[in-house]
């Protein structure tokens, strides 16, 4: 969610707890938004309708962990898709070419695990561990994102070519291969910026604040 999505948020969070004759106070909706507001608005929804259905918790209100546990299971459903994206990535394109991924969750669990050479570059024995490490990582920033994260994955071949002083950027070669939805890849790597991180979000004085990037993302679906 981001700040536009409290007033909304508010009228969902109210007329739920009507169902148990509660009427929670603006201050206290408002610290229950910011507990929740790195979950998308219709997955909190969809988390209230759950919640009021379930036959063996739906007799009480919902709280924020409530919504948190119901939310976990499609965060680890998540991590496994966005992990086939990496997977298909690291056999067809390897490390030879830069990557830009259309999910910059993505993008900053590769960049703390390594950067792409390193990932795609693991071998056999090792690969296990790099998947439960990448969807731990995911699954924390579904929760939390993570504030910044790079706009491409640099590959072999751009980093040894930016080593030389001649380096002329422009090349088919170094140009990166967009993964996923390209619309949402043409996001993300325009996220980045000349420094090649973006800000996912920062915290205001009065509320959490997404970056544009992240907001073009949402609009256009969480599908990564």
């Amino acid at each position: 969610m981001n700040t536009t999505d409290l007033e909304a948020f508010g009228e969902m969070w109210t007329q739920t707890h009507e169902v148990y004759g509660k009427c929670p106070e603006p201050r206290v909706v408002y610290m229950v938004f910011q507990a929740l507001i790195s979950f998308p608005l219709t997955d909190i929804e969809h988390a209230l309708c759950r919640h009021i259905t379930n036959p063996d918790t739906g007799q009480f209100p919902p709280k924020p962990a409530d919504i948190v546990r119901l939310l976990q299971g499609s965060s680890q459903s998540a991590s496994s898709e966005a992990w086939a994206k990496v997977d298909r990535a690291i056999r067809c394109v390897g490390n030879y070419r830069s990557v830009v991924f259309d999910d910059p969750k993505i993008h900053a669990a590769i960049e703390r695990l390594g950067g792409w050479q390193k990932v795609s570059m693991t071998d056999e024995k090792e690969y296990p561990f790099l998947r439960n490490n990448f969807q731990k990582l995911y699954q924390g920033f579904t929760v939390q994102p993570p504030e910044t994260f790079p706009r491409k994955l640099i590959g072999t071949c751009e980093h040894e070519n930016s080593q030389h002083s001649g380096f002329k950027r422009g090349r088919p070669q170094d140009e990166p291969v967009m993964i996923g939805n390209p619309e949402k890849a043409r996001l993300v790597y325009q996220g980045g910026g000349d420094l090649g991180v973006a800000q996912i979000r920062q915290s205001g004085t009065q509320a959490y604040l997404e970056s544009a990037i992240e907001k073009q993302v949402q609009r256009l679906g969480r599908s990564a």
